[in-house]
């Protein structure tokens, strides 16, 4: 009776397996599809929705459903980074792996660093179709020189705020990019910046509204955003035609990259088949309808008639490393920010000898560089100048000549007329510690919140005031005493010329959390003094 049933039971084994083995595919049932939550962005959000329309969840070699939330990467960074974040997707594809990297530095350790780019959109720089004619478009290609340099000096640009949106890192980039190839690079994206700024938005739609000029508010002519979009404008704003102008050296696209975060097992392999879907080769179709590319820069299908595009291959450039994401947010944030700068300009005797090969003395060219720095900050930022030399004021090394005021007021108030009429003394030494510390003091006696606060020093030499006053000691000493890490206040240097005394700048400027600029050629002052002044404004005087 044993063998009857074991044999019996083999032969239903064999006969299911059999059964099964002959039925038709397309019968396969799934009874119970896993559920895949996935987050899009909205660019890539509509190529998502068409392919996870055309699954069939109840097949046995599908059997897993997409549901999908449309939202913003800026937004879910944010989300995913909450304390106890809870309703994680499995899947997210932001429009930028930028946006990965963010979430993880805010605590989102669940989120990978990189994911598989699904698909791809250049950079571009949308300008005025009237304004690119005016610089010899369709017949010559321009580039970002053409707008962002002395031939854009016509043009209102716009930028996208890059803390929530990609498309600005990658537009901040790029400017670096061009002001490398400059004489001066630090001072011109310092200039470039903040000719941006003012018109900065925190959405592609906004920058577009603001083609058309409203009353008391001149039209945008060129701003920065996605290939994707601008020729979803022109096929969508017949009489607001813009041209794409793509960056050399080329920026960072946006790559939508494909991000899995920790799932069960069965979701996970759903979010792998998924994943399959979404680069398989009958995507193209729905690409090339959303404006976009395949993820190595190719377009796919008919290359769109619109020729304000470019149709040839744009080879993705790799998105920005965590570092150097920082920085370029953080010279933003600079640029965007505020600061109170108390200014101490050396006018010891030494700082009458004249440069060789310039015909300018140390003074000379030290005053034209501040003047040129000044005309780069921030309108809001609060600024007070002293001079110092040996005393200068009765027994004290140092004497105000500009009150702290903010940059409009001090201006109207003849700013730069004061500061051309700065003269070196004739025979003065350098009471270089007496002025640190009084002016480290009344800083910190005037700290303000909300903005960058610090005392930058320009001087020729080092301390030499015979044995009056403080020494080094003390001075450090006092500075120490001083530091509050709620309330940051660094001392910036600038020192020029051969006898300045590195060692003792370094020593003062750490004691507070800041910086030393030096140079021993004075010709380099300009060099030097931009240098300091894009790292001060972006917040990177501490580093």
């Amino acid at each position: 009776m044993l063998v009857i049933v074991l044999v019996g039971a083999l032969v239903a084994g064999v006969a299911w397996f059999t059964v099964d083995r002959l039925r038709n595919p397309a019968e396969a049932k799934c009874a119970n599809p896993t559920v895949l939550n996935v987050v899009a962005a909205p660019d890539i959000a509509p190529v998502v929705d068409q392919v996870a329309r055309g699954l069939k969840p109840d097949d046995i070699d599908t059997c897993y459903r997409v549901e999908m939330v449309v939202n913003d990467s800026a937004t879910t960074a944010d989300q995913l980074s909450a304390p106890n974040a809870s309703n994680a997707p499995a899947v997210w594809l932001p429009d930028s792996t930028v946006w990965l990297r963010r979430a993880r530095e805010k605590g989102a350790s669940q989120v990978p660093d990189t994911g598989s780019s699904i698909a791809s959109s250049p950079v571009v720089m949308a300008l005025a179709e009237q304004a690119a004619k005016s610089r010899g478009w369709p017949q010559k290609q321009l580039n970002w020189t053409d707008i962002i340099g002395q031939a854009g000096s016509d043009l209102n640009i716009g930028m996208l705020d890059p803390s929530v949106d990609a498309v600005g890192v990658s537009a901040l980039i790029a400017v670096r990019g061009v002001t490398a190839l400059t004489s001066d690079p630090a001072a011109n994206t310092v200039a470039v910046l903040r000719k941006l700024s003012p018109n900065a938005a925190s959405g592609a739609s906004e920058l577009f509204s603001k083609t058309n000029a409203t009353a008391g508010t001149p039209p945008l002519t060129a701003f920065p955003t996605s290939e994707h979009a601008l020729l979803d404008n022109n096929a969508k704003r017949k009489d607001e035609q813009l041209v794409a102008v793509y960056p050399e050296p080329a920026a960072p696209s946006l790559d939508y990259p494909y991000a899995v975060l920790p799932t069960s097992n069965e979701v996970g392999i759903a979010a792998a088949k998924f994943r399959s879907a979404l680069l398989a080769p009958g995507i193209q179709e729905s690409l090339a309808a959303n404006g976009l590319r395949f993820p190595d820069g190719r377009v796919p299908g008919t290359p769109p008639a619109d020729n304000r595009t470019v149709v040839r291959q744009l080879r993705p450039v790799p998105p920005p490393r965590t570092a150097d994401l920082d920085q370029v947010l953080n010279t933003w944030a600079g640029i965007s920010r505020a600061s109170r700068i108390q200014a101490v300009v050396d006018v010891s005797g030494s700082m009458n000898g004249v440069i060789p090969g310039s015909g300018k003395t140390r003074m000379q060219i030290t005053l034209e560089a501040s003047e040129g720095g000044i005309r780069l900050m921030n309108p809001r930022t609060k600024l007070g100048i002293w001079v110092f030399s040996a005393e200068l004021d009765g027994d004290k090394d140092y004497r105000e000549v500009v009150p702290v005021l903010p940059l409009n007021e001090s201006i109207q108030a003849g700013l730069f007329e004061k500061l051309r009429g700065i003269k070196a003394t004739q025979t003065g030494r350098t009471g270089l510690y007496d002025t640190a510390l009084a002016a480290y003091q009344s800083a910190r006696q005037n700290w303000e919140p909300g903005r960058i606060n610090l005392v930058l020093i320009l001087t020729d030499g080092k301390n030499d005031d015979d044995g009056r006053g403080v020494n080094r000691e003390t001075l450090l000493a006092e500075l120490g005493k001083m530091q509050d890490p709620n309330r940051p206040l660094p001392i910036v240097f600038i020192g020029m010329g051969p006898d300045v005394d590195v060692n003792e700048l370094n020593a003062i400027s750490k004691a507070t959390g800041g910086q030393t600029f030096a140079t021993a050629d004075p010709n380099k002052i300009n060099e030097i003094f931009f240098a300091a002044l894009s790292r001060v404004i972006s917040g990177g005087a501490t580093k």
